[in-house]
């Protein structure tokens, strides 16, 4: 576990003054948000304020052995000590596999650059424990940074004065923020919407121009690490499939039935944001980062396949844990608490003995704001030569996409052998029993 990890405690208590929150003062409430605002918060950012861990329970409830978020229905999913330290682990693998806390490693420190008493400022939707907002805090110590979560961070230790966190649900809009931010981030959250091309929409008008929005987010198939193609899903039909993709899969159509959006976002974030009329399609990316599952890297380079496999060492223990964080989503579908309990036991034999070389995708894409309506992104300060970032990770497994074509063409390839049955859900079995 990194530095910024280990400053991260697993105790979901918050306090006003140690969260650096803006004070509520004023009794305004922005459409569509749970927020409010300050009149003397030059800012203008929304925030709801805490003064005791007995009033942040208030976002949080139990529900099948678990403390779960109470904001919205379509994210159910823990919000406890056990899930705070899996995010984080999965939050050190992302970062190894970036080689940072962001690709884009020359453009991102360029458009955060300080210049001319000019106050950067980052949005980080979907912040999770805060990991991200915190590391960049201390990266880019004269920038102010705003995380923002459906609930309360775990409690952090010497927060950095420039990172304050939110609680809001990201469904309700963006408003309040819209034109303040250099950089907008958001990782693993698509799970959680309901409309994916509206909160896309939103975050991008969140930038300033020539701003960029990063996203990041989750594959929810698995991938074979030989030529990255779709690993079939294990059934009652085809028990010689991959046991730990039956959760996974399981977990996007339970998500879906509570109203989540996941596929659109799936299409969205794999076809790249070229299309978005705020965004200048000359700085559009997409990129994929396939990460290990589990220790097995043997490429004949042992200070790679060192690195590779704390990635996969790190990706396994977070795995293991959430397939299991997910079973209050599945039980509350339909499956039987027998049921997911026996893919689990499945999943963690697969992933202990390392037979079946597996990764997980994240999918990433990235863009920069328009200077003006049908203008290009305003350039960027030029950087010196020994201020120029370089190569930062080792990374062998991060593929980015520079064109739109790129990017299909990897559609394809992922997907040449993906089956279009979808195994029997509990539901389907309902209904062909009333027929």
């Amino acid at each position: 576990m990194d530095a910024n990890s280990r400053n991260l405690h697993s105790t979901p208590r918050v306090d006003q003054s140690a969260y650096n929150y803006t004070e509520s003062q004023a009794a305004t409430t922005y459409a569509g948000s749970m927020a409010e605002t300050s009149n003397n918060d030059q800012t203008n950012v929304s925030t709801y304020s805490y003064r005791s861990n007995i009033d942040a329970a208030r976002f949080l409830r139990q529900a099948y052995g678990r403390t779960i978020n109470a904001v919205s229905d379509s994210y159910f999913l823990p919000s406890d000590d056990d899930e705070w330290n899996r995010l984080d682990k999965q939050h050190t693998a992302i970062v190894l596999g970036l080689g940072g806390l962001y690709p884009e490693a020359a453009n991102v420190p360029a458009i955060l650059k300080s210049q001319g008493g000019e106050t950067k400022r980052i949005l980080d939707l979907g912040c999770g424990t805060g990991v991200w907002a915190v590391g960049m805090a201390r990266e880019f110590p004269h920038a102010q940074v705003v995380g923002v979560d459906l609930a309360p961070v775990p409690e952090v230790d010497d927060l950095p004065p420039n990172v304050r966190f939110e609680v809001d649900d990201l469904n309700l809009g963006l408003d309040h923020h819209e034109g303040q931010f250099d950089l907008v981030h958001i990782r693993l959250v698509g799970s959680g919407l309901k409309n994916i091309r509206q909160v896309m929409a939103d975050a991008e008008k969140c930038l300033k121009p020539g701003g960029l929005v990063l996203w990041l987010d989750i594959d929810y198939d698995l991938y074979s690490q030989t030529n990255f193609v779709y690993k079939p899903v294990a059934s009652e039909l085809n028990p010689s499939g991959v046991w730990l993709q039956r959760p996974i899969y399981e977990m996007r159509r339970s998500a879906v039935l509570g109203g989540s959006d996941v596929h659109e976002m799936e299409k969205a974030l794999d076809e790249g944001l070229w299309d978005s009329p705020l965004l200048d399609p000359a700085t559009c990316k997409t990129a994929s980062l396939y990460l290990l599952i589990g220790p097995w890297a043997t490429g004949g380079n042992p200070s790679l396949d060192q690195y590779m496999n704390y990635v996969g060492s790190l990706m396994r223990q977070d795995i293991m844990s959430g397939h299991r964080a997910i079973h209050p989503l599945l039980i509350r579908t339909g499956w039987s608490k027998e049921t997911v309990n026996e893919w689990s036991d499945k999943a963690d034999k697969e992933m202990e003995d390392c037979n079946d070389k597996m990764s997980l995708r994240i999918r990433i894409a990235w863009g920069r704001r328009r200077a003006a309506e049908d203008q290009p992104a305003p350039s960027l300060p030029a950087q010196t030569e020994d201020t120029e970032a370089q190569p930062r990770h080792i990374y062998p497994y991060m593929f980015v996409y520079n064109t739109k074509e790129e990017a299909y063409a990897q559609i394809l390839h992922r997907t040449r052998d993906k089956p279009t049955v979808a195994p029997v859900h509990p539901a389907d079995a309902r209904e062909r029993s009333k027929a």
